[in-house]
């Protein structure tokens, strides 16, 4: 899935959080409204967001509420690349 901003970045779910996005859809739907609204949030100021320490490929992560996203930022191609979304409780098990 991709989401394209007139004057922020493109937003580019790779296929692990775009699974979790259509599983939260079928359970949550005001939860999955709130996410994608802080991702388009996350289009016009990428930098305003964490380091991920772990990360190896300079990985940062949003935090909203009980849930953590973690995207890249690609420069080169103008885009965000989101390459995992989960609750605060699972998503640095997965790391």
């Amino acid at each position: 899935m991709i989401l394209k901003k007139d004057m922020g970045y493109e937003i580019v779910f790779n296929r692990k959080s775009d699974k979790y996005l259509i599983k939260l859809s079928k359970k949550d739907k005001i939860n999955l409204k709130f996410l994608l609204d802080s991702i388009k949030e996350l289009s016009k100021n990428p930098y305003a967001s964490e380091i991920l320490k772990s990360g190896k490929k300079k990985e940062r992560k949003i935090r909203k509420k009980d849930y953590r996203i973690f995207f890249i930022i690609n420069e080169n191609l103008h885009q965000i690349e989101i390459i995992n979304i989960g609750k605060r409780s699972n998503i640095y098990k997965k790391i």
